[in-house]
């Protein structure tokens, strides 16, 4: 997570655990092991704050404990009281040093702890990535739904090693794969089923097909049942989709930037009250608010470098129907390329891993 994050570059069905916290099975479920990869952001935090937290707890109830047992009442007899008359002071007792130390000391435990914290943010923070160094898509807030507009065009495949879809002045599909014995291409919204033909010992399909890199479209490679074992699409730019019916799809091993909007109200539609909204992605660790009526919205990004689909939610109640503003973002692997790569929190050393 890093700011580590993973997608469903399609079912697979090995055994070998893959990169970090996914483990495929071969029933084709994946699996999620709960505890985070050793270099993700959140088992860093967890465990400087933790080692803190248990420093302080030890500290603090070890004085009350003592506190407790030397200053209950019947334990020592108060020989010499205090008397408090009036219009006089109580007797004086403090002692110098140690309020000073009682001063400094949680001085220095507060200082450190905001030192870390602040180096955390850099860490998940970092600087935020220029427009041409990101994959940006603008996040708009509704009553009550998510709209994702894609700012950069995606191509994305399932990661195989049995099947393969090269979509560029025709379509062809070849899988070593027997299963394999459909095709349904959808170009635009208009989709057709195609048959693959056999050919010593592989499923092949051409069509006489050119890509167009304008307009939406997508490859599902099915088996006899209708099960989709092989999937390739492409997102043009300008492409636009809404929650809960569609998910986000962004790519692994890339910054990713999202510019974020609430719908406001407007003169035309009186009724719609644009109100604030909070895009949380929590397997990220991540959350901004949307704001009505800001033009420039708001900014966050993430480093996704896992595959694998996550929930999205709002953590602003944003009205009656707050529970509708739900969604899933899926990370993919763009064509060619595979979600391998563990940068750790920040990318320094992505050249010597690509």
């Amino acid at each position: 997570m890093n700011i580590t994050i993973r997608s469903p570059c399609g079912r697979s069905n090995s055994t070998e655990p893959l990169k970090g916290s996914i483990t495929a099975t071969n029933t084709g479920r994946v699996m999620r092991e709960l505890w985070p990869d050793e270099n993700s952001m959140f088992y860093v935090l967890y465990d400087k704050f933790m080692f803190w937290s248990i420093l302080v707890g030890i500290f603090a109830f070890s004085w009350m404990i003592i506190a407790i047992l030397r200053y209950r009442a019947g334990i020592v007899e108060h020989t010499n009281p205090d008397k408090i008359e009036v219009g006089t002071f109580p007797v004086e007792r403090h002692n110098a040093k140690l309020e000073f130390a009682w001063f400094l000391g949680p001085s220095i435990l507060i200082m450190w702890v905001t030192y870390i914290a602040f180096g955390s943010m850099n860490l998940v923070w970092g600087a935020y990535p220029a427009e041409d160094d990101a994959f940006n898509v603008t996040v708009t807030g509704y009553q009550w739904f998510w709209n994702f507009e894609y700012d950069d065009p995606l191509t994305y495949e399932d990661v195989s090693s049995d099947i393969d879809v090269t979509f560029a002045n025709d379509l062809t599909i070849t899988s070593s794969n027997m299963s394999a014995v459909t095709a349904t291409i959808s170009v635009d919204g208009a989709a057709a089923d195609y048959n693959l033909t056999e050919s010593s010992n592989a499923m092949s399909l051409y069509v006489a097909m050119a890509f167009d890199e304008n307009l939406f479209s997508i490859v599902e490679v099915k088996n006899s049942e209708g099960d989709v074992m092989h999937t390739w699409s492409h997102i043009p730019v300008g492409h636009q989709f809404n929650t809960p019916s569609n998910q986000l799809i962004i790519p692994c091993d890339e910054n990713v930037a999202f510019n974020l909007h609430s719908k406001a109200g407007t003169d035309a539609n009186p009724a719609y009250v644009g109100v604030q909204h909070s895009f949380w992605l929590h397997e990220w660790g991540m959350k901004e608010d949307l704001v009505p009526g800001l033009p420039q919205g708001t900014n966050m990004f993430i480093q996704p470098d896992e595959s694998g689909t996550f929930p999205i939610r709002c953590a602003e109640y944003c009205g009656m129907q707050h529970s509708m503003m739900i969604g899933e973002v899926t990370v993919v692997a763009r064509e060619g390329m595979n979600c391998e790569a563990d940068y750790g929190i920040v990318f320094e050393n992505r050249e010597a891993l690509a």
